[in-house]
C-alpha cells in the first residue's frame, strides 16, 4: 500500500468512528481486505468479486445472506465509481444499516478524474464508470433515505506545472484527490466539511 492510500484509509476510518464490537461491511474490499487490518476490534465482513469473506458480483446487488443482517458501518472505499448499479447498492445498504449506522463512501474527486491523464499519465477516466461530485452524492443519499453528515478531502501537493528542467516545489494544495462522505439515516442533523 502506498503512502497516499494509507492517508486516505486513515481519514476514512477516522470519519467512520468505528467502535469496539461494531459490525462492519466492506464492499469491494479486494483480496487483501486491507480495511480489516485497521479494525481488529470490529466484526468484519468483506465482499468482492475476487476475494473477501464472501465472493460475489456486487453488480447483481448484495448477497441474500448479507441482506438478512444489520451493520453499524458500511464502507464503499473507492468502489462506487466502478459499478453501474450504485443506486441499487446504496438502497440495499440503507436497508441493512443499523439505526445509528453510517455509510462511508470514498471516491475520486472530479479534479482527479479530469487531470489524471495530464498529471499522472494514467487514464483514470477509462478505469471508472462514473464520476461523482458533492451534489451527485447528496442527491443520491436523499433518494436512498440518507443524508451526508460529514465530508473530508484528501489533499495533494501542487505537481510540477511543466515537466522540464525545473519544477515547482511547494507545500500548497491544489485539489482534493479523493473525497470521503459520511452518510447517515436522514433523521440525523447537520453536515460538516473538513
Amino acid at each position: 500500500m502506498n503512502k497516499g492510500m494509507k492517508i486516505r484509509l486513515r481519514k476514512t476510518i477516522e470519519l467512520a468512528n468505528v467502535q469496539v464490537q461494531e459490525k462492519v461491511l466492506d464492499l469491494g474490499c479486494g483480496k487483501q481486505k486491507t480495511l480489516q487490518q485497521f479494525l481488529p476490534e470490529a466484526t468484519y465482513i468483506g465482499l468482492d468479486l475476487d476475494g473477501g469473506n464472501i465472493e460475489c458480483n456486487l453488480e447483481m446487488g448484495l448477497p441474500e445472506e448479507i441482506k438478512k443482517k444489520r451493520f453499524d458501518v458500511i464502507f464503499l472505499n473507492e468502489f462506487i465509481e466502478h459499478i453501474e448499479n450504485f443506486k441499487t447498492i446504496l438502497l440495499e445498504c440503507r436497508e441493512i444499516l443499523s439505526e445509528q449506522g453510517r455509510i462511508i463512501i470514498s471516491t475520486p474527486s472530479n479534479n482527479r478524474i479530469l487531470y489524471g491523464d495530464f498529471w499522472n499519465g494514467i487514464g483514470e477516466h477509462k478505469m471508472h464508470i462514473h464520476c461523482f461530485r458533492k451534489t451527485n452524492i447528496r442527491n443520491l443519499a436523499k433518494i436512498c433515505g440518507l443524508k451526508v453528515t460529514k465530508i473530508k478531502g484528501t489533499f495533494i501537493r501542487i505537481p510540477p506545472i511543466i515537466k522540464l528542467w525545473f519544477f515547482l516545489p511547494t507545500t500548497q494544495t491544489i485539489y482534493t484527490e479523493v473525497i470521503i462522505y459520511r452518510l447517515e439515516p436522514e433523521t440525523k442533523e447537520t453536515e460538516t466539511e473538513e
